[in-house]
């Protein structure tokens, strides 16, 4: 079975499986794992339609694997970029991001940019209404962790470990 991560919005308690990507984007993957589990908080993106973003609380830097702006629903995305890179990029940073719909593509002020897609997404309708009102509601704090550790931690919760 491939290895998969678990994302989970806690104050909804709303949770989605995401398959790694193993053979597309190997280093990214290996490289994201070792920063697990990851809570922080999760916004809205400005420019990229159905797309929600989070800057990793640690800079890691991978080259681009598997990196497109053509995502799909489900598509999770990793990017990271250098001071002065881009407008308004003041300071290095990555971030890992991921898309609801259709209208999706990530990009910055200037246009498209490529994420290296690593994951997935499985089984994420309850997940996408949260993604979906957070253009409204804002900021939340989520929780990525490796799905197979957080189902034995405690019992399933709605639209996760099943």
């Amino acid at each position: 079975m491939a290895e998969q991560i678990l994302l989970t919005f806690l104050s909804e308690q709303v949770s989605a499986r995401a398959v790694l990507l193993t053979e597309r984007a190997p280093s990214t993957c290996s490289a994201l794992i070792q920063h697990l589990p990851l809570r922080t908080r999760a916004h809205h993106a400005i420019y990229s339609g159905s797309e929600i973003a989070l800057v990793m609380p640690d800079i890691v830097r991978e080259d681009p694997e598997n990196a497109t702006w053509e995502v799909a629903p489900g598509d999770i995305g990793y990017a990271w970029f250098s001071q002065g890179s881009h407008y308004g990029v003041l300071e290095d940073f990555s971030e890992l991001c991921w898309f609801y719909d259709f209208d999706a593509r990530p990009s910055l002020w200037e246009g498209p940019v490529a994420v290296s897609v690593f994951a997935h997404l499985i089984d994420a309708d309850l997940f996408y209404a949260v993604c979906r009102r957070m253009r409204i509601e804002g900021a939340k704090t989520i929780e990525i962790t490796l799905s197979e550790a957080r189902c034995r931690q405690g019992p399933p919760i709605a639209g996760g470990c099943a």
